[in-house]
């Protein structure tokens, strides 16, 4: 799927969401009292202008549906095979400037909303949403991976445990727990 391909896709996810409220755009300027104008909301339904996190968070808030199903998937697995596994150190990547990595931070804020993981140490991201987030920098999944491990965000030959958890999630028992 190419980028216009995605936004495409994006705004008529967008426009569906809309319609099943039975909004129009002229309703959603009123409605936000012109923070979301026709006009700025027209353009990201014809996928002629991009659309940040934030706002995407707002529009499904605003249409009441979850914000997974606004964005479109991913059926082009080939791009992020071979690529390892992407586990974000989250304390390293308090310590970038937001200038850089907002649009990254504020995905792991819906991710971890969405997951119910309230992990302050590392969040592994899955493929899918390494795919969806290197279209939020509109770049390559391997270029994104490439730029998040020299920002120094992620975590290296990730070990056995991270912050006392397994790869599956369970928690790592100490010695005295296993007896």
């Amino acid at each position: 799927m190419t980028e216009a391909d995605y936004a495409l896709e994006l705004g008529r996810r967008l426009r569906a969401a809309r319609n099943r409220r039975g909004m129009s755009l002229l309703d959603v300027q009123e409605r936000t009292d012109g923070r979301w104008t026709a006009g700025t909301l027209g353009a990201y339904e014809r996928g002629s202008r991009t659309l940040r996190v934030h706002r995407l968070v707002e529009l499904a808030e605003l249409y009441d549906v979850p914000t997974t199903l606004l964005v479109p998937p991913a059926p082009d697995r080939r791009e992020v095979d071979g690529l390892p596994p992407l586990v974000i150190d989250l304390r390293r990547l308090r310590k970038l400037p937001p200038t850089r990595t907002g649009p990254l931070r504020r995905w792991i804020a819906i991710v971890q909303v969405l997951r119910s993981d309230n992990s302050r140490d590392v969040l592994r991201l899955r493929r899918g949403d390494l795919q969806s987030l290197s279209r939020l920098y509109s770049t390559t999944p391997a270029v994104l991976y490439e730029r998040l491990r020299a920002w120094g965000a992620l975590v290296e030959n990730e070990p056995a445990t991270l912050g006392g958890r397994r790869r599956n999630g369970s928690a790592a028992r100490t010695p005295q727990q296993r007896s």
